[in-house]
């Protein structure tokens, strides 16, 4: 009696459907890392938009993948071509690849505000978020971090100017100097692009009640200088960092 087989077509994943167990795989593992990858956030620091784009940007990335294999296997079996081929192809091509860069761009300028990104650059910046994540600091940036004064993303709240223009601004100068940092034509001690402006202390302390029980500030000859830039806040108050020269810089 000969030994009865199942035809293989009745057991095996044929055609279009071999590529599913793979596709299931790659979705999976971008699930888990989704969910296991991403630390607790209280819901009153919930940002929604960073949140939900980054999820959509690792399954993105991952389709993107998954449509790429795809495409060159079918290519090799000499099957790409006709009306959904080329969807394929303007899919792999242009769709994919500009939703996923529009879409790291967007995560890259919520992130880029970020302390953690700031003291990522270990050699230059990580002496002064030290400084100012120093509890018993005593320079301003510590005097601010550690009471709350400013709730989030202190550095980035602090040296960027008020309005759309003072954030283009910052995103300008900060992607030429992460490119200063990684190519290594930054200089030690590091300085300020520019001396720092009044309007950046101006735009949280002006008029508020601590402003007025100086005297100084509600001199009115003294408030205009201030506002227009001819004293320095910092004639009279103490310096951002206290940071070491040998740290990376002088105090600024």
């Amino acid at each position: 009696m000969g030994v009865e087989t199942m035809a293989p077509s009745s057991f095996c994943l044929t055609g279009r459907w071999r590529l599913w167990p793979a596709i299931s795989a790659a979705l999976f593992a971008g699930h888990s890392s989704l969910v296991y990858a991403w630390p607790p956030t209280p819901d009153f620091q919930f940002d929604p938009v960073e949140y939900w784009a980054a999820r959509i940007l690792a399954w993105g990335l991952i389709v993107a993948v998954v449509v790429v294999v795809y495409a060159l296997v079918r290519a090799v079996r000499g099957r790409l071509s006709g009306a959904r081929s080329t969807a394929l192809m303007v899919l792999c091509i242009i769709v994919l690849p500009s939703f996923s860069v529009a879409t790291g761009m967007l995560l890259v300028f919520i992130r880029a505000e970020r302390v953690e990104f700031c003291g990522s650059c270990h050699r230059v910046m990580e002496a002064y978020t030290n400084d100012m994540t120093n509890a018993e600091g005593t320079g301003l940036a510590a005097i601010h971090y550690v009471n709350r004064y400013i709730p989030n993303n202190q550095c980035y709240e602090c040296h960027t100017s008020y309005g759309l223009f003072g954030t283009a601004e910052a995103k300008i100068h900060g992607v030429a100097e992460v490119a200063r940092y990684y190519t290594g034509t930054y200089e030690l001690p590091i300085s300020m692009w520019k001396p720092y402006r009044n309007s950046d202390c101006l735009k949280c302390h002006a008029r508020s009640n601590k402003w007025l029980v100086v005297e100084a500030h509600v001199d009115d000859d003294t408030e205009q200088q201030l506002f227009e830039d001819r004293i320095s806040c910092m004639s009279c108050h103490q310096t951002g960092h206290k940071v070491r020269d040998e740290a990376g810089g002088g105090g600024s």
